[in-house]
């Protein structure tokens, strides 16, 4: 049995799309001025916005339906579907805080409704350390923040690295041996082509 672990935000939808989607709505409805500035990543909503009130924005986020009926990532089924056929165990490890705004339910029902057939969910804030602690080692990550994909690599050791590119990462640059990919079709291209070069070996 491979173990696969997968996050949901950035990798199984679009974020940080939907939060700068979210703000921006949130904007034109609600801001005192008649032309609200409209952003287009998450960094320049940070610039511009203060602490607190970022923070506040960011707690009616992940209450909203922005966060909790967001549009799957293409193919995530298809990815899916191919770890499971080719033996892997999915678990999917996030950061969300499960047990706060009624995540934990509305999570399960969204992975549900999306037809994402997993075998275990966690939340964590550590993802490194919950991989080591629960797992010891598994073969396959799929994540979207590279800062946290070089820390779950430096812990695991030898597997498959994906870091999801997205407006926040674009520019930055990946340790080695990590695959930097557009899409989960990629993710399931390259995952393909390695099981033919084991056939083949």
């Amino acid at each position: 049995m491979k173990y696969a672990v997968i996050d949901i935000d950035g990798v199984l939808n679009y974020y940080p799309d939907t939060f700068v989607n979210f703000y921006n709505d949130y904007q034109k409805t609600n801001s005192k001025t008649t032309q609200p500035t409209i952003y287009k990543t998450m960094s320049e909503i940070k610039n511009n916005t203060s602490y607190n009130e970022y923070n506040r924005l960011k707690t009616l986020y992940r209450k909203s339906d922005y966060k909790h009926d967001a549009k799957v990532r293409d193919d995530a089924v298809s990815l899916f579907t191919f770890l499971h056929d080719h033996g892997y165990l999915i678990y999917i490890v996030t950061s969300r805080e499960l047990f706060k705004y009624n995540q934990l339910e509305k999570t399960i029902l969204w992975l549900q409704k999306n037809n994402l057939k997993y075998d275990y969910l966690y939340c964590s804030q550590k993802k490194d350390y919950t991989i080591f602690e629960k797992f010891k080692h598994v073969d396959l990550v799929i994540e979207d923040s590279l800062d946290n994909l070089e820390k779950i690599k430096r812990i695991n050791g030898e597997a498959l690295y994906f870091n999801i590119i997205n407006s926040e990462n674009e520019l930055l640059e990946s340790e080695e041996d990590i695959y930097r990919v557009n899409t989960l079709r990629e993710v399931e291209w390259i995952l393909n082509k390695k099981e033919g070069e084991k056939t083949n070996d």
